[in-house]
Formats: structure tokens, C-alpha cells, sequence
């Protein structure tokens, strides 16, 4: 009996269990599901990157810098998950590899112990391999100088750059660019300006996994003020004797050029290249440089030489010759003529190589007896006057004579010379 009731007693007590346990699982269900919930916002730490980077590789561009994850458990285990405390940690140490792949993430801090991922997360991470070049740095200016000024070539120190990280970003870039705006300057611009790089289009390349040597670079812009200034040509030596400079003549007499403003302040003309002349009898032509100060610069467009033509005239002189032998011309046969040898003076004048040296004997000064007029068909023996004739050499003439006329004294061959008293 006592036997029979422990049975029953026992029997009562595990049908109890399992009510009970069917009753706990049923409030469970009922009261503390299992459910599931998204979290987003979940911040990325990237970890080992340095350990990328000495198997000669990096990110090329950056990865989500939050995710979003669905975790699943008990609804009471889930509301006691602190976010805050949740973080995705992105491990770069085990890559090996070029490209773009998704890669797992470790979720830390998520607790209680019994709330799971519903799956793991994955972020997409490129990677590439790290190199570099040599580009060049150019300067692009903005704005326009104050008017009367020009604005010569700038200069760029460092004139190149060396850019180093991911190979796609470095094999985007072709130049590096400083950019200038001139803003009505007067002077020679000094300045250390950012350098930005930019791909064949023109558009800026920034990353934090593309790097320079160099960020900066120093520019110089010279900027003088313009100027017109005369041209005065530089003739040296002197022309031959009996020679001189008639004018000078130039194509271009004045030019713009621009400079320092100490230097181009002081100075109103410029000098060419020496045009010599010594010697010179005949104009001389040439085409000769502008000579430029240091400090001084042609402004475009200007010529940098000139034609110049120096005249040379011959100089006109005159000279007093003395007359002390005349040709008689023209004597009629059977007579016979003297001149009275009265000095006669002559001035003549005419150019330097004709009239310097002449004597009055390279004049032929003469008298031509075939002037006498003969009376009854005979000449009469006796004393004439008659015009004194000159061969005048070409481009002279006489000024003065101081005897016109000469006496001619005329008698047949065998009279006796005419005495005085027969001249009267």
C-alpha cells in the first residue's frame, strides 16, 4: 500500500516538473521572446595598418567609417546591450592582397554573452600597392597687375615634387599647381604658397593615402613698371679727312621696355650696339642690337635691334691757288705771244678730295689767241688783253680771280721784240 502510494506520489511529482517546465517555457515565450534588432551607427577602428604598409601596401581610399549590425537573443538580454560600448574593429595585419574585397569584422563589446550576431559584418576595403614619381610644379596666376606695369615669368622652387602612396592615386596626378592671385600688384611678388595636385583634367587629387615631399613651394613673380625710352645710335671713330657725319638715321627711335624700378627711374634712352666709321667715306649701314642695362627688359613685341644709316657727306673747301704759268692757245702761225707775268690769285672751291693738293697748274689757266680778230686778213703784232681760261674740275668753281684778263703781247717771229716806247 505504502509501496503503491510512493508511485503515485512520484509519478505526480514528474508530471509536475514538466507542467512546470511547459508553463516556464509558455511564460518565456510569452513574456521574454526571442527577437532580433539592427543597430547602426557602429564606429570602425581600423587596426595593423602598420603592418600593411610594410608589406608595401595601403588603403587607397577609406572604409565605412561606421556599419550597421542585427543581433539576436532574449528581448531582456537585447535591452541590456549598452551601444556605446559596441565597436566594429577592422584588422589590416592578415591582408596580403591587391584590390577591392569585403572583409569580416569583429564586433567587441557586446554583452550579455548570450545576445549573437545574426551575421557577421563586412565592410568593402581597397587596397593597393604604395609607390611614387616626380611631377612637375607649375603656377597658375589669377587677377592682372596695376595697368603700366608688366608682369614677367614666374619662377617655382622646388620646380618638381616627389608624390608617394596608393599607385592609383599616384598614377592619377600630373602636376602640382600653386595658385597666385595678382590683385593689382607693383612689385615683385615673394611667396611660399600650398601646392594641390590635379590629374590631366584639372581636378583636384586629395587623399590622405596620397602624400608630397613637399607641401609648399616658393614663387617669384617679377613686376616692373614699363617705360618708353629713346634709341640713340652709338657711332664711333671718325670718317675719313675731308669727311664728316651729314645725320643719323634709325627705323625704330623709340621702344617700351620695362625694368627695376632703381634702374629704370634713372635712365631716358638706351644706346646700341658701337656702329664704327672710322675711315668712312661713303654712308655706312648697319643693323645693330639694343643695348640693355641690367635690370632693364624689352617689353614683348619689341624689336631687339635696329637698322641705322649714318650719312657721310664730302666737306666743301676752298683754297687760294697763285696763277704763274699760262698756256698761250691758238698762236697764229709765223707769230710769236709772252704774258705779262703778273701774279694772278685764284680762289677756288669745291670738294675735299678735288680741291685738297690742287695746284693752279691742274687748272690750265690760258689764253686762247684765236679770240683776236684780224684787221684786213693779218694780225697786227702788238699788245692784247685777253680772258683768262681755267679747266674747273667737276662739282668746283672759282670763286675769284683777281685778274680777268691777261696781257698778251703778240709779234712776228723775226721782228725784234716791241719796245716800250713802241707800246706807247
Amino acid at each position: 500500500m505504502n509501496s503503491r502510494l510512493l508511485k503515485n506520489n512520484l509519478s505526480l511529482k514528474i508530471i509536475s516538473v514538466i507542467v512546470a517546465i511547459i508553463l516556464w517555457l509558455y511564460a518565456v515565450s510569452e513574456l521574454n521572446p526571442e527577437t532580433t534588432k539592427s543597430i547602426n551607427d557602429i564606429p570602425v577602428e581600423i587596426i595593423n595598418e602598420e603592418i600593411l604598409n610594410e608589406r608595401n601596401l595601403t588603403l587607397a581610399e577609406d572604409p565605412a567609417s561606421s556599419i550597421t549590425v542585427r543581433i539576436r537573443g532574449l528581448a531582456n538580454d537585447i535591452r541590456k546591450v549598452n551601444i556605446s560600448n559596441l565597436k566594429a574593429v577592422l584588422d589590416l595585419g592578415d591582408i596580403d592582397w591587391t584590390g577591392t574585397q569585403q572583409v569580416a569584422l569583429d564586433i567587441e563589446g557586446l554583452l550579455p554573452r548570450e545576445v549573437k550576431l545574426d551575421k557577421i559584418p563586412e565592410i568593402s576595403v581597397t587596397i593597393d600597392k604604395v609607390t611614387s614619381k616626380l611631377i612637375p610644379v607649375v603656377v597658375e596666376l589669377t587677377g592682372q597687375s596695376e595697368q603700366g606695369y608688366h608682369v614677367h615669368e614666374p619662377t617655382v622652387e622646388p620646380s618638381t615634387i616627389t608624390v608617394y602612396g596608393a599607385q592609383s592615386l599616384v598614377e592619377s596626378v600630373v602636376q602640382g599647381v600653386v595658385q597666385l592671385n595678382l590683385d593689382k600688384a607693383v612689385s615683385t611678388i615673394d611667396q611660399s604658397l600650398l601646392i594641390k595636385l590635379v590629374d590631366a583634367e584639372g581636378r583636384t587629387v586629395e587623399s590622405k593615402y596620397l602624400n608630397m615631399r613637399q607641401s609648399s613651394a616658393l614663387v617669384t613673380i617679377p613686376i616692373y613698371p614699363v617705360k618708353t625710352m629713346a634709341v640713340k645710335a652709338n657711332v664711333i671713330g671718325e670718317p675719313a679727312n675731308g669727311f664728316v657725319v651729314d645725320s643719323i638715321s634709325m627705323d625704330i627711335e623709340q621702344i617700351a621696355v620695362n625694368g627695376y624700378a632703381s634702374v629704370i627711374e634713372k635712365i631716358s634712352s638706351l644706346s646700341t650696339e658701337p656702329i664704327n666709321i672710322q675711315g668712312a667715306v661713303d654712308d655706312v649701314r648697319a643693323k645693330v642690337n639694343i643695348l640693355l642695362e641690367n635690370g632693364i627688359f624689352l617689353e614683348p613685341g619689341q624689336p631687339a635691334s635696329v637698322n641705322v644709316v649714318v650719312n657721310i657727306s664730302e666737306t666743301t673747301i676752298n683754297t687760294n691757288l697763285v696763277v704763274e704759268q699760262i698756256e698761250l692757245q691758238n698762236v697764229p702761225e709765223g707769230y710769236e705771244a709772252t704774258v705779262d707775268t703778273s701774279a694772278i690769285t685764284i680762289q677756288i672751291a669745291g670738294p675735299f678730295t678735288v680741291i685738297n693738293g690742287i695746284t693752279a697748274q691742274d687748272l690750265a689757266p690760258a689764253v686762247d689767241l684765236s679770240r683776236l680778230s684780224p684787221q684786213g686778213g693779218a694780225l697786227e703784232p702788238g699788245q692784247y688783253q685777253l680772258p683768262l681760261i681755267f679747266k674747273v674740275p667737276d662739282r668746283s668753281q672759282i670763286l675769284h680771280v683777281s685778274n680777268d684778263t691777261v696781257t698778251v703781247n703778240v709779234r712776228f717771229i723775226d721782228e725784234s721784240p716791241i719796245t716800250e716806247e713802241q707800246q706807247e
